[in-house]
């Protein structure tokens, strides 16, 4: 009698088993047949039963359920959802020998394509976050032994999407991170590099910005754009022998770029190496006859010598010694003031030259040129 009933015990037991199982597996042919309501009820039952929330089956169905809303929604939570739903089927399964792992995989399979659709949906529509989202978890899935066992391979693709996803969601710290990951795979070539600087750069942190246009150099040294962003970074950051260092590397690669030869000129000038300087504007000049800042650098220099030479003359008590010292000043205006008028030519509403004209030209007694000068000044300050 005691055996009948245990039987009879195990068979209820049994029984109860399959029928929460059952609810599990018409949850999924709701699914199938897009009764997305029903499905649900039958799995809220089945989370509420121990076998059958322990069972891996009950997650992979959930998974699908929610990629099933999404669907409907376009809610990326409903894809989050489905993630985590997957990552419990695994651990569940690895619990029960792996028994659905075939299951699991293909689906995670179809599952990627849907997480991908995603994220580009997220792009096109300008849902920079959703995008991001949809391709972190590519990469996750990606991630997983059951995949990396038979394929060990990275997706740089999708690693440098989910990165433009970020930067364009104006999340750095995850654009950090998977721009570094794309460099890191040589992936983006310099516009990653490029992108990262930016990155680097709103997040005020100059010691990463300055090492990741140098690895992105060496990288892609043959990227112009990173050696003139790699110049201008040493140029505002006031590290003036880095920087004389890679416009010597640019001029070499590029000794047609005007751009090069100013750009040293002012390192030159800012260390009082005047004839350096003149020497490099004149460059920049002989490629580009309208340079405005070449010009009129240039001008500033002979004019600021002449002021110096001035100086000296007044400090002769010697009329004749004075009268010598003075001649030479003002062959130093006089070399000023074609600069001067050319860079006035380049930008006719700069102040700051036609102020130095009208010193010039009231220096040499050019007075019509004088009050046209004033009158233009006038004119510009509302006066």
């Amino acid at each position: 009698m005691k055996k009948l009933l245990f039987v009879a015990l195990a068979l209820f037991v049994g029984a109860g088993v399959y029928a929460q199982k059952g609810k599990v597996n018409a949850a999924e042919a709701y699914i199938d047949n897009g009764d997305l309501e029903a499905a649900e009820e039958r799995l809220e039952d089945a989370y509420t039963h121990k076998r059958s929330a322990d069972w891996p089956k009950t997650y992979i169905v959930a998974a699908k359920l929610e990629t099933a809303k999404y669907k409907k929604s376009k809610d990326i939570q409903d894809l989050k959802d489905a993630v985590d739903h997957y990552m419990k089927a695994i651990e569940l399964d690895k619990a029960d020998k792996g028994r659905f792992e075939n299951e699991i995989k293909v689906a995670l399979t179809f599952f990627v394509n849907e997480l991908t659709n995603a994220g580009i949906e997220g792009f096109n529509e300008q849902n920079y976050e959703n995008a991001m989202v949809a391709f972190e978890n590519v990469l996750k899935v990606n991630d997983l032994e059951m995949f990396q066992k038979e394929n060990p391979t990275v997706d740089t693709a999708i690693i440098y999407n989910t990165a433009l996803a970020a930067y364009n969601a104006k999340n750095w710290d995850k654009a950090s991170e998977y721009l570094e990951e794309s460099i890191e795979y040589s992936y983006g070539g310099g516009d990653a590099v490029l992108l990262l600087h930016q990155v680097y750069g709103t997040m005020q942190d100059s010691t990463k910005m300055a090492e990741n246009l140098q690895t992105g150099f060496e990288k892609y040294p043959e990227d112009d754009r990173l050696l003139t962003q790699l110049i201008n970074y040493y140029l505002e950051t006031k590290q003036n022998d880095a920087a004389k260092a890679y416009l010597n590397q640019a001029i070499e690669k590029d000794p047609e770029n005007a751009t090069y030869y100013y750009a040293r000129g002012v390192l030159a000038d800012q260390a009082k190496n005047y004839e350096n300087a003149i020497e490099d504007y004149k460059k920049a000049l002989e490629l580009q006859e309208d340079y405005f800042d070449a010009l009129y650098n240039l001008g500033v220099i002979y004019y600021n010598k002449a002021i110096e030479q001035m100086n000296v003359a007044n400090d002769e008590t010697d009329h004749a010694k004075f009268q010598k010292e003075k001649a030479k000043a003002d062959e130093l205006f006089k070399t000023s003031l074609p600069y001067m008028e050319k860079a006035h030519e380049a930008k006719p509403e700069e102040i700051s030259v036609l102020e130095s004209l009208k010193g010039l030209y009231y220096r040499f007694e050019m007075m019509d040129k004088y009050d046209e000068v004033d009158a233009k000044i006038k004119a510009l300050r509302g006066e």
